[in-house]
């Protein structure tokens, strides 16, 4: 498409050449892919450019701000020539819609115009790990063949595929290694589908078309199928296909897979809504961890808005501060004296009372409100901590949970410590708890997260201890401080002989390696009884304490300062 602008007196380029960013619907630059060519390398001016105003000011300016936006409303290219300075050469400016509100602009020199041409395409529409088409080309090839099978009244299958579990091994894999794994599972792609991705695009009828649209999602445009039974059993082949372990360095990497499936015309009659439909069903498919694969249906559409509706809601619940923190103290199995509380989230009733807590974990998870979340919780505990502090329980830790998305932040130290200052405490006040997958992964990148915590002098503990996957070995070479063993050894420690030798073993195992041993979970009295001969520092639970809001906790805070056993029951 060419922009019409190109009919206006063109306005000399005061500006660089050879160049390609991403620039926000505002003017902002959001990514600078190049700033000069082979010859003259980097140009400072606009590797230091926050705006694109800053590089080519006046009608320049002007002129691409507006090709911004009409790519991103039309959803399609444009290019526009400028002549730079009297008697210069040419300079191209191409626009290419990108997301939803974002162009590249590409600018290059005419005269190196037929040299640079197939890069810049590949720029614009191929992914550089994985060789296959971008979202911006799938949909574009997805146009082209609904418009050739509505002359034939043909059917078309779009599916889409999302790569569940990669995020789980991001902390334990480098990028590069991650781009391997994408590589290998586009080169199953290919060969699940013969002849995808051909070079002969005029061939409609037969050419199927792979693609990767996000990070770990995949496209495929299946033309001419006869049934939606067809699709499904491509969709089945190509899940088992992903399936099959990845070798990654000395290791197999094991994946799961969802696939959503739209059928043309049916599910759609435009390229945009047939996708967002797959894109529908395929979530659907990976929220509900019993189906494979699913086709859209009004049903899926419906559960995909309540699913938006619900983040809205928690967006909502955040902003206007719905969100509450209830704190179960931790004791001394010993004294029964209270030696840190630990900070637990409550969820806003207006929420809770319509949905499930996984649910509403799982839509948290999914995007970045649980970071969000986290930092609110942090905050708000931190602030609590410091009133009882002021109260003169100085003695007294606060515990709080990280999540696998808030543990992967590479400024997680610096956050914590800036929510330690700005509530006037100290690094050891706080203890982190992060489970034994979290710690896997951390030791895979020798511990950096963890010392760098450690640097910061907070302490860890390793929840949900004796479940996981966490050996003596990260146990013994990690800078964690204490072990909480699990409910699940706990609850049948009176009864179980094998439990109780594990909750033995795994507080004598601690104990040799100098950590300290906490077992949740504890509601009877016997339970008490056994892991404190078994040596359990600390204990937690209903039997001593259920969760409490912070003005409800300062009684007992009180009465265990004084050396006095207190307990309150589950219902107290």
């Amino acid at each position: 498409m060419a922009d019409d602008s190109s009919n206006d007196e063109s306005p000399e380029v005061t500006g660089p050449v050879n160049c390609v960013l991403v620039v926000a619907r505002d003017g902002s630059i959001k990514a600078t892919l190049q700033s000069g060519d082979n010859n003259t390398g980097k140009d400072p001016a606009i590797e230091k450019a926050e705006r694109i105003d800053a590089i080519w000011g006046g009608g320049i300016g002007v002129r691409i701000s507006r090709n911004i936006r009409r790519v991103l409303r039309d959803r399609c290219y444009c290019s526009d020539e400028i002549r730079e300075g009297e008697g210069g050469t040419n300079a191209e400016f191409i626009f290419v819609a990108q997301g939803r509100d974002s162009a590249l602009v590409v600018v290059r020199d005419l005269a190196n115009r037929d040299g640079e041409l197939t890069r810049m395409h590949k720029l614009a529409y191929i992914d550089e790990t994985t060789g296959l088409p971008n979202r911006e080309l799938f949909l574009i090839e997805l146009k082209n063949i609904i418009e050739f099978q509505q002359l034939r009244e043909g059917r078309i299958a779009v599916m889409t595929i999302h790569i569940d579990k990669i995020d789980e091994s991001r902390g334990a894999f480098g990028p590069a290694q991650q781009d391997a794994v994408f590589a290998e599972l586009a080169q199953r792609l290919r060969k699940d589908l013969r002849g995808a991705n051909s070079d002969d695009k005029s061939d409609y009828d037969r050419r199927s078309v792979i693609a990767r649209t996000d990070f770990r999602d995949f496209a495929i445009i299946l033309p001419s199928i006869e049934s939606g039974a067809d699709a499904e059993a491509v969709a089945e082949r190509v899940i088992a296909s992903i399936a099959r372990p990845v070798r990654v360095g000395n290791r197999d990497l094991k994946l799961k897979a969802y696939a959503g499936i739209a059928l043309y015309p049916q599910d759609g009659a435009e390229a945009e809504a047939l996708f967002e439909n797959a894109v529908a069903a395929m979530e659907d498919a990976s929220c509900s961890h019993d189906i494979d694969v699913k086709f859209h249906t009004g049903t899926v559409k419906l559960r995909t808005l309540q699913r938006q509706d619900l983040e809205l809601e928690l967006k909502t619940a955040l902003d206007t501060e719905e969100f509450d923190v209830n704190y179960q103290p931790v004791v001394d199995a010993k004294t029964g004296r209270i030696r840190s509380v630990e900070a637990l989230l409550r969820w806003p009733e207006s929420i809770l009372g319509t949905q499930s807590t996984r649910k509403i974990v799982s839509i948290a998870e999914r995007t970045s409100l649980i970071v969000a979340i986290g930092t609110w919780v942090l905050r708000r505990s931190c602030e609590q901590l410091k009133t009882w502090k002021d109260k003169g329980y100085e003695s007294l830790r606060l515990s709080f949970n990280i999540s696998p998305q808030e543990f992967s932040r590479s400024d997680l130290a610096q956050s914590i410590s800036a929510a330690l200052i700005r509530a006037g405490l100290q690094p050891s006040d706080l203890d982190i708890e992060i489970n034994e997958h979290i710690l896997f992964r951390d030791a895979m990148k020798n511990y950096s997260t963890c010392r760098a915590l450690k640097r910061l002098g907070v302490g860890l503990v390793v929840d949900d201890y004796g479940i996981g996957s966490c050996s003596l070995a990260h146990l013994s070479h990690s800078p964690v401080d204490t072990i909480k063993i699990d409910n699940a050894l706990v609850a049948h420690l009176e009864t179980s002989g094998r439990d109780n030798a594990a909750c033995d073993a795994a507080i004598s195992m601690a104990h040799a390696l100098g950590l300290e041993v906490i077992a949740e979970g504890v509601e009877t009295e016997e339970q008490a009884r056994l892991l404190t001969d078994l040596g359990c520092d600390m204990l937690q639970g209903y039997h001593y304490y259920s969760p409490m809001s912070g003005d409800e906790i300062a009684g007992f805070l009180e009465l265990s300062a004084t050396g006095r056993r207190t307990r309150i029951v589950r219902g107290a």
